[in-house]
Formats: structure tokens, C-alpha cells, sequence
């Protein structure tokens, strides 16, 4: 697989919290335990200086979202959970 490298030269750019192949849950009300799950395919960065994710979930149809990072959560907070 090619890494490919993005530089931005804007003043306020982030890079992003979640990568390609990331694994991440969609966060809700419910226990952690009962979050959908899935993975980042793909980004992308609007105006507003924000992060926008298209996650694939662990759904046999393979049902997709696209998230802003606060409605993200990383492995490690429902690994443990799960």
C-alpha cells in the first residue's frame, strides 16, 4: 500500500484526528457497547476548517455516514466497552 502525504500551507489547517483504516464508532446516547462501529474511507475538509469522515460501518450491508470529529469516538474509549 502508498502512503500519500498531504501538507496544507493555510494558517489554521489540522491535520486530521482519524486516518484511512481507522477504526471508530459513532457516538450516542446509548451504552458504549451498542455503538456502531466501522471504518475511515475517506476525508474530507470543508470551509469551515472541519474535518468531515466517511466511515463504513461493521454492517453487512456495509452502511456509510459521513461524521465531524465530536461525533467520533477512537477505538481505545469502546474497545473496552465492546
Amino acid at each position: 500500500m502508498n502512503n500519500i502525504v498531504i501538507r496544507f500551507s493555510h494558517f489554521r489547517a489540522q491535520s486530521p484526528k482519524y486516518t484511512f483504516n481507522s477504526r471508530v464508532a459513532m457516538r450516542s446516547n446509548c451504552e458504549e457497547s451498542k455503538w456502531a462501529i466501522g471504518r475511515v474511507t475517506g476525508l474530507r475538509l470543508d470551509d469551515d476548517n472541519i474535518w468531515n469522515y466517511t466511515i463504513v460501518f461493521d454492517y453487512p450491508l456495509g452502511y456509510c455516514d459521513e461524521l465531524t470529529e465530536s461525533e467520533l469516538a477512537p477505538e481505545e474509549e469502546f474497545a473496552c466497552a465492546s
